[in-house]
């Protein structure tokens, strides 16, 4: 079989062949590619889980940027903060 690939080529294409025969030895019924499956199951739950902390993360900004404009408006409408009573935290 070897003998029929490019010789630069026979080296990967052994180490191919040797990577098949031991995942098929570990799964007899899908050998690589029951690997392959699992592996493309794993990427599609981390791209899941990272889609929903990147939603969380623009809702969080959202809520952030929401804060501060609210903050500002505030600071608008009481104008210089003359005859505001602030309490303070200190003593």
């Amino acid at each position: 079989m070897l003998q029929q690939i490019p010789e630069e080529q026979r080296s990967e294409a052994a180490d191919a062949i040797a990577l098949e025969a031991f995942w098929r030895v570990q799964d007899p019924v899908y050998g690589s590619a029951g690997v392959i499956s699992a592996l493309q199951a794993e990427i599609s739950g981390a791209q899941r889980e990272l889609a929903e902390t990147q939603a969380r993360v623009a809702v969080y900004a959202a809520r952030a940027r929401s804060a501060d404009a609210q903050v500002l408006a505030d600071e608008e409408r009481l104008g210089d903060g003359a005859g505001v009573y602030l309490p303070s935290n200190h003593p």
